[in-house]
């Protein structure tokens, strides 16, 4: 997260939370791919994000990623020059019967710091 005031969180700020399962082993390889793909200089990409390890399994990240305003979001999520690099995560992904190795959920800021 930045710490500048011009960048800093604001209410109704769009986000998304973000849950990845790794494939066994593969976690770190995760971890690695979705921090470089915030440094690619996509104008509309998050202004504010956190990649988080689960304490109870190291192939699972939680990921926060807040958005300057809802254009930017809806570009960044259409934007189909990030498909193939999007495609890694999902192949880096686990692929076990039963287990959903992602989840996303649209999010919105109520209240910052």
């Amino acid at each position: 997260m930045t710490s500048s005031k011009e960048n800093s969180m604001k209410t109704n700020q769009p986000g998304v939370v973000l849950r990845f399962q790794a494939k066994p082993g593969k976690g770190d390889e995760l971890f690695q791919l979705c921090n470089d793909l915030h440094f690619t200089g996509d104008p509309d990409g998050p202004v504010d994000w956190s990649l988080n390890r689960d304490d109870s399994n190291p192939d699972v990240m939680w990921a926060f990623e807040f958005y300057r305003d809802q254009e930017s979001f809806d570009r960044h999520y259409s934007n189909q020059q990030l498909d193939e690099p999007h495609q890694r995560v999902f192949d880096l992904l686990a692929d076990e019967e039963g287990l959903d190795p992602s989840m996303r959920v649209d999010v919105h800021v109520a209240f910052t710091s």
